[in-house]
């Protein structure tokens, strides 16, 4: 008997590479999609919303040192370019690069 006949059609949505895609599986990796992508924004924002911070706190004579606020600010970017950088990698491990 074939794996077919074996589960409902309903159930089943596709077969790609001897891997079965079920409604449930889609459900799940929607759910996972979602939490990632809510993820990936916080982390994302939290750098970035210190950054326009400090570059308003700068546009608007607060630091006495510029020198101080512009340091802070590369080491907020650089925090920045590493959470691309990680995203990037696991890109990458998924397409299997």
């Amino acid at each position: 008997m074939s794996n077919d006949k074996q589960k409902p059609i309903k159930h089943r949505l596709i077969e790609k590479n001897g891997i079965e895609i079920t409604s449930e599986n889609l459900e799940e990796f929607e759910l996972a999609k979602t939490q990632f992508l809510n993820d990936v924004s916080h982390e994302l924002r939290t750098p970035l919303s210190v950054i326009k911070m400090r570059i308003e706190a700068i546009e608007d004579g607060m630091y006495e040192n510029n020198d101080l606020a512009f340091q802070q600010l590369r080491e907020k970017f650089s925090e920045f370019e590493i959470l691309m950088d990680k995203m990037m990698k696991t890109k990458s491990l998924e397409k299997g690069k």
